[in-house]
This record gives C-alpha cells, sequence and structure tokens, in this order.
C-alpha cells in the first residue's frame, strides 16, 4: 500500500524561500505543499499565484488551525525561528528550518525541548553538506586515500556588498550578532566539522575593506582547532565568486570548488626517480584531466538537476518522515554550529 503524501507548508516567502524551499518542496516524491505563509499578504499571494498553491497565509496559528500539516519548512528572519518552529510543534507538525537553527542557544534548547516533548523531528538546513562534490570528499577521506586529515581551509564569498540584502542597511541581516556573517559562517562551520569535528574557535580576525558605512566588517579570518586537525576559514564581501574548500592529509591533499563544481586531488607522493620538472607536468596533466572529467560529470548531473545541496536538503528531510528515520542534519548538530557561531561573532564585537 502506498503512503500518504506528507502534507506540507512553507513559512516564508522571501528570495531563498521561491528560488530553493518551494521548489524542493514541489519536486519531492509523495509529498503535497498544500499552503504558504508570510506576514506580507502582498508578498505570499503573488508567491502563492507564481507556484499555483491553493492556499495562503499571513497568520502561522491561522494556517495551523486550518490545515491538517505533517511538516513545516521554516525560511523566516532567525530571530522568529522559535516561536514559529514552536507553534508549528505544538500544532503535531514535523519542522525543518533555514540555517542557523535559531538566533541563539537559548532559543535552540527551546526549540530542542518542544521537539522531544511533541516527539515530532526538528532539523536545520545545511545545504552544502548534500552537494556531489562535497559528498565525493567526504568519499575520499572516508576511505583513507589522502591519509589522516591534518588541515581543512574554508574560503568563502559572502553576498558582495552591491547585493541588495547587504546593500539594505535594514535588512534583517544587520541586526544579526556578527552582521552578514551572522547568516554567512554557518556554511563553512558544518563543512569544517564534517571533516576534522569538535571544533573550537581559536582566534578571529574581522576587518572592514570596503566603504559601506552600515557593514561594521566585512572581512573575517577564523582559525579553529578540531579533533582530527586544524581549520581555518575566510570570508569576505569583496572578492567574488570564490567558494572552495582544501583538505590536506598525510598523503595527500583535496581542492573542492564549489562554486564550478568540481574535485581535484593531489598525489602527496613524489615518483621515484622522476625530476621536479618532468613530476610538475604530470601532476599538471592529471589535474587537468581531473576538472575535464569533473566538468562533464557535472554538466550531466546540472541537467539531471542533482548538483544542488538545497533540494537534496529538503528531499532528505522529507524522506526522513516518510521513512521514519533521523533527519539528515539533527538539531543537536545545528546546535553545535550555532555555539560555535556565537564564539565567533562575540570576539568580533
Amino acid at each position: 500500500m502506498n503512503k500518504e503524501p506528507l502534507k506540507v507548508a512553507v513559512i516564508g516567502c522571501g528570495y531563498v524561500s521561491q528560488t530553493g524551499h518551494i521548489p524542493a518542496a514541489l519536486s519531492t516524491k509523495n509529498v503535497r505543499l498544500v499552503a504558504l505563509c508570510d506576514l506580507n499578504e502582498e508578498v505570499v499571494k503573488n508567491v502563492a499565484k507564481k507556484f499555483k498553491i491553493n492556499r495562503y497565509y499571513v497568520d502561522p496559528k491561522q494556517m495551523f488551525a486550518n490545515e491538517k500539516l505533517d511538516a513545516v519548512d521554516i525560511c523566516t528572519p532567525i530571530d522568529t525561528h522559535m516561536p514559529v518552529a514552536i507553534q508549528a510543534m505544538e500544532a503535531g507538525c514535523h519542522v525543518f528550518t533555514e540555517k542557523p537553527l535559531a538566533h541563539n542557544l537559548e532559543d535552540a534548547d527551546k526549540m530542542i525541548a518542544a521537539a522531544k516533548k511533541y516527539k515530532v523531528k526538528l532539523s536545520v538546513m545545511q545545504n552544502q553538506l548534500f552537494l556531489p562534490t562535497v559528498m565525493k570528499m567526504k568519499s575520499i577521506v572516508d576511505r583513507g586515500i589522502i591519509g589522516d586529515v591534518v588541515r581543512v581551509e574554508s574560503k568563502q564569498d559572502c553576498p558582495p556588498q552591491d547585493y541588495f540584502m547587504v546593500a539594505d542597511p535594514n535588512h534583517w541581516w544587520h541586526k544579526l550578532p556578527g552582521g552578514v556573517f551572522g547568516d554567512g559562517l554557518p556554511h563553512p562551520i558544518y563543512l569544517l566539522r564534517h571533516f576534522i569535528s569538535d571544533l573550537e574557535p581559536m582566534a578571529v580576525f574581522p576587518r572592514k575593506l570596503g566603504n559601506l558605512k552600515h557593514l561594521k566588517y566585512d572581512e573575517v579570518q577564523i582559525i579553529l582547532e578540531g579533533k582530527r586537525g586544524v581549520g581555518t576559514i575566510s570570508a569576505s564581501c569583496n572578492s567574488t565568486s570564490l567558494n572552495a574548500i582544501d583538505i590536506y592529509g598525510t598523503k595527500g591533499n583535496i581542492h573542492c570548488d564549489i562554486c564550478n563544481s568540481y574535485v581535484i586531488r593531489y598525489e602527496g607522493k613524489t615518483r621515484s626517480g622522476m625530476g621536479i620538472a618532468p613530476l610538475y607536468a604530470r601532476q599538471n596533466l592529471d589535474r587537468s584531466c581531473q576538472i575535464i572529467g569533473n566538468t562533464f560529470s557535472t554538466g550531466i548531473k546540472l541537467l539531471q538537476g542533482k548538483h544542488r545541496g538545497l533540494p537534496n536538503a529538503v528531499h532528505a528531510f522529507y524522506e526522513s518522515i516518510q521513512n521514519g528515520i533521523e533527519p539528515p542534519v539533527t538539531a543537536e548538530e545545528g546546535r553545535e554550529v550555532l555555539r560555535i557561531l556565537e564564539i565567533i561573532t562575540s570576539q568580533m564585537g
């Protein structure tokens, strides 16, 4: 017998919802997106029309009273995650939130306690873990191909200064601890945890280079200590198209260009009897072949719609409900990312 489709709703109809969460829900097997909710009636009405969703609301309480929902996906400003999530859980809904899990650890703990009380799943978006490139890197690391990991470097461009959310001094991003970095840094934090685990920030170096007066900082460098190595994060609002991870091991290294979707593995051993020039030439040829192969593979996955982490993460959450298993990212994992983020942003001042 086929299971009944999950009835779900998306709360918050802004940019990330329209470009990611709503299309992902609509493309998930055995899931029905039955309602949308946003405080702005004009926005939610237009988005519902755009995606052909029959019902929309401006009040989550009214939606929970009228709809029999299995799950909700929360895409609202971070300081609203906790109250909206608890309303949803009181209504018996499983909850998926955009990152970070909550505005602060106190809110996160309230959400986790509510999930246990009402016996529902609570998960948070960590979409880059579901990128094929990142999963390929994890497979290489787990198979011991590059030996023991000793260092992981994450380089990330936050949205540039002319991006509408950054340029607007009234956007809620700027009210976050750490400003725009309060929204952007969860990505490299959870990626570093994925590879070296048990992170603790050791040093934080914020800096301002640009001209936007409402940005206190637009660059930050972070050094972290992990259980399995050292991590560094470089985040910038001044560079563009920079989103990469480098993993250094005792037997070799891996470079992942997230923007261009390719992974290159560097051999750690030199070949006996081979001179430096021939060695470099062979390594360059090997890297070129890897890039060509990755580019072809990426093109195929893009055509199949499989090379974006966000829909993969959304699908995995709904599948965890359908199959009665643990969500792809637990609330406790989301809380740990938030704990690290709070330490970093507190040192940014």
